[in-house]
């Protein structure tokens, strides 16, 4: 059991619809624009793919999706690692709300992002819809897709010889900046010595400029400063324009409380907290004439405070918004400059480290395409093996492998090849439909037809290597009829046994290999138009058969439909048994 509930509001046709998924084949059928498309997009907009607020339901505010997982076991470990996911009961509720401006997603009711979304389904779900048939018609994704069937032979080997590829890049880059014409190199050193040196005679301390702009305010409020402080030490201890002074005050208050403890002992309390703060006014008298000798009326030191303020600004607009910022700019450009004043000595340096990597790349590389040529004879000859099955006896699929010469590449077995990221090969995919005839690159022979085939053989061969427990088609059957329509229904159901297979179908051969069987039919009500899913049975599913084969519910269609059923009945006894 993987993904069990989904939940459809305010999506395209969707008003509010729910649908209950199961193990096994499910498909979804129903008349073209009736929204089956829709619920495999509602499931890829659950699994943090883009989707537009244009499928936001007219007239509502937000659209809101509910996907409902219950992953097995062995995958919660690797499923923890982006969501919590319990493992006595692992179930995990994604749900999507898309509004005109933003969506949001939430895994298990906290708010995530898109991209955990994907790993989650990453982990979970394949989606594969009639646009990757496309992708067989594009050779460059040749590779990937061969190395999806033996990556745990090539995954370790492969990780090597991309660090390497990707060391080898950055050498070539840095060897390149060095290669410049000796003009342009030399205008860049004068330029970088420059900078440099007017940094460095500028002497900046981190946070002088912090201390400055204090000592600035201090500095340019000096006579305010002195005439405050003068103030009030007066008003502390001298006494002036008519009052008596804080100290005198207090000095009488001590006698009197002495007065006070001379008659009653409980004033000695009294003496003792008066005394106490005619000492702190004492203290602080002393402290104040200290700070009055310190204030010095000296513009020129103004003036020095001010130029160097002046020079830290133009610093600051020439190489950074701060000290900080313009000594990381000085570090930065020395280091630049002393890698150009030693360039040619470097570029030794850099020689050597591309003849290892280069060496190294060239051995990683020829494993990489001997694993990929042994595999690719029996991969080619199972896919043909599957071919058959579905309804194409002859057919031939190859898979060949070849290098692209590059004067400027590596050196293999004395031949320049063009490295790539994922080793040297250029991967070729060859068919040919009938016996006797050539296989021919597929991209030029290849019908609509067979290239549906083509991809679930693949699909196929690939489930057997590395599978996610959920496999979804959307309309897998493009160009498809007849036999080879049967063929894909059977194989769509062997996929079912070890997997969870939904299929989005327009043939009635594979809806009637389903487990479940779910119709999207569409309506209007009060001038609005509805999509409903409703899972039929027996006869109603025999009707919908009918319905696929010939646009009727009755009669030879509706005979037919049956039959198809009963056929579909006996070929999943006989292969179970």
């Amino acid at each position: 059991m993987l993904l069990t509930y989904l939940r459809i509001r305010n999506f395209g046709i969707f008003d509010d619809v729910d649908i209950e998924l199961g193990p096994g084949l499910t498909v979804f059928t129903g008349e073209t624009g009736a929204g089956k498309s829709m619920i495999v997009d509602a499931v890829t907009a659950c699994l943090g793919y883009r989707t537009s607020p244009d499928t936001i339901r007219s007239g509502a505010e937000r659209a809101t999706l509910e996907l409902l997982i219950s992953p097995p076991q062995h995958i919660v470990p690797r499923l923890n690692e982006v969501a919590e996911v319990s493992q006595e009961i692992p179930e995990i509720m994604i749900q999507r709300d898309i509004l005109p401006e933003r969506s949001y997603m939430r895994i298990n009711g906290r708010i995530a992002t898109m991209s955990m979304a994907q790993a989650i389904g990453g982990y979970l779900v394949d989606i594969h819809g009639q646009q990757d048939h496309h992708s067989l018609l594009r050779p460059q994704n040749y590779l990937a897709i061969l190395d999806q069937m033996i990556k745990g032979e090539l995954s370790e080997i492969k990780r090597d010889y991309q660090a390497a590829f990707l060391a080898r890049q950055e050498i070539l880059k840095n060897s390149e900046e060095l290669n410049r014409d000796a003009s342009q190199r030399k205008r860049e050193i004068d330029l970088l010595s420059y900078q440099v040196d007017e940094i460095d005679k500028a002497a900046l301390r981190r946070g002088e400029e912090e201390e400055l702009r204090q000592e600035y305010r201090v500095l340019a409020s000096q006579r305010t400063l002195v005439e405050l402080a003068q103030e009030a030490y007066e008003r502390l201890y001298e006494g002036a324009k008519g009052f008596e002074s804080a100290y005198d005050q207090l000095t009488q208050a001590v006698s009197l409380a002495r007065k006070i403890a001379g008659i009653d002992p409980a004033g000695e309390k009294l003496v003792q907290d008066v005394e106490q703060v005619l000492f702190a006014l004492e203290v602080a008298v002393d402290t104040l004439r200290d700070y009055q000798r310190r204030l010095q009326l000296d513009p020129s030191r103004l003036k020095q405070v001010e130029a160097r303020l002046d020079l830290i600004e133009r610093l600051k607009g020439k190489y950074g918004g701060s000290i900080d910022q313009i000594l990381e700019y000085r570090d930065r450009s020395a280091e630049r400059l002393a890698k150009l004043l030693n360039a040619d000595e470097i570029l030794r340096e850099l020689k050597e480290s591309l003849d290892q990597v280069e060496a190294e790349m060239a051995e990683l590389g020829k494993k990489l395409s001997a694993i990929r040529r042994e595999a690719s004879a029996g991969i080619a000859e199972r896919v043909s093996s599957v071919l058959e099955e579905l309804g194409m006896p002859g057919a031939r699929f190859l898979i060949s492998l070849d290098y692209q010469d590059d004067e400027n590449g590596i050196c293999v077995d004395g031949r320049k090849i063009r490295p790539f990221a994922d080793g040297f090969d250029v991967a070729g995919f060859l068919f040919s439909a009938n016996p006797g005839e050539a296989p021919m690159p597929i991209h030029r022979v290849a019908s609509g037809g067979e290239l549906s085939r083509l991809m679930l053989a693949l699909k196929s061969c690939m489930e057997g290597v590395a599978s996610v427990p959920t496999l979804i088609f959307d309309e897998i059957d493009a160009g498809v009829g007849g036999k080879a329509g049967q063929a894909i229904g059977e194989k769509l159901w062997q996929l079912s046994q070890n997997h969870q297979v939904l299929c989005v179908t327009h043939l009635a051969s594979i809806a009637a290999m389903a487990d479940t069987h779910f119709v999207v039919n569409k309506y209007e009500k009060d001038g609005r138009t509805y999509a409903q899913v409703t899972e039929v049975s027996g006869e109603h599913r025999a009707r919908e058969i009918a319905r696929m084969l010939s646009g009727s519910e009755r009669g030879v269609s509706l005979e037919h439909g049956r039959e198809l059923l009963a056929a579909a009945q006996q070929y999943k006894q006989r292969y179970k048994g």
